[in-house]
């Protein structure tokens, strides 16, 4: 049985994109993606949250490009071991990790060509789909959306590059601003929780000594374009900050 910190609870349509932490060495973890035996994400209901320890039974898997963390499972089983948020985030900086934009999948980006600036990768080019980075700042922006507002963020690496209009796929995030949306009585409340996001939470993210962040790649579609995603943001979001609005 393979044993695995989870690390990653990503919304992808509607399932969950799951990527857990193996220990290689004292200092070394690698990402790896436990998958359903038919399906590459898991539907609710899903129990787990990052920090759980869970064991699973691997199956010979083919992975493709960039998603080389694949595999595929007979189902998780919960351990005993529970990582808290400080400990997990130590763990990922002892993973797949970098500095600056080139390194994050070992590959050239190219910029949106439709008039924004977004980030994608070419699938076959890409030597990994997941990446850690520290970030020195960060900015949220919302769209509408028919299930609610859309979060996109914009970070600043360390490296002073800046990563634009990037979705946030993170699950807990987007149950926050859920949250958020449903405090603010208004028609259209993307412009207050914006602002709250923007001022509130900015500072309490940029004021932790914890930031960081995991980027991923979703599955190509028939563009063979992997545009990037904001897998995960350290901190993760607190119930008492909702008691700032």
């Amino acid at each position: 049985m393979a044993e695995l910190i989870l690390s990653d609870i990503t919304v992808m349509g509607p399932g969950y994109c799951v990527i857990g932490l193996e220990q290689v060495s004292a200092e070394i973890y690698r990402s790896v993606r436990p998958m359903p035996l038919r399906a590459f994400a898991w539907r609710e209901p899903f129990p787990y949250k990052r920090g759980d320890g869970v064991r699973f039974d691997p199956v010979p898997t083919v992975v493709s490009r960039p998603h080389v963390e694949d595999q595929q499972s007979r189902g998780l089983i919960l351990t005993r071991q529970s990582t808290p948020e400080d400990e997990l985030v130590a763990c990922l900086r002892k993973a797949e990790v970098s500095k600056d934009l080139n390194d994050l999948f070992e590959c050239s980006l190219q910029v949106s060509d439709r008039g924004g600036r977004a980030l994608w990768v070419k699938p076959a080019e890409a030597k990994r789909s997941v990446c850690g980075c520290e970030y020195d700042n960060i900015r949220f922006r919302l769209f509408a959306d028919p299930e609610g507002p859309s979060l996109r963020s914009e970070i600043m690496l360390s490296s002073g590059e800046r990563i634009s209009s990037i979705p946030v796929v993170d699950r807990e995030w987007r149950r926050f601003v859920a949250q958020i949306a449903q405090r603010i009585r208004r028609a259209d409340p993307r412009p207050y929780l914006e602002r709250f996001l923007n001022r509130s939470i900015a500072l309490k993210l940029l004021a932790a000594p914890g930031r960081f962040a995991r980027i991923g790649l979703p599955r190509p579609k028939g563009d063979q374009q992997c545009w990037l995603m904001l897998d995960s943001l350290f901190p993760q979001p607190q119930d008492a900050w909702l008691d700032l609005l």
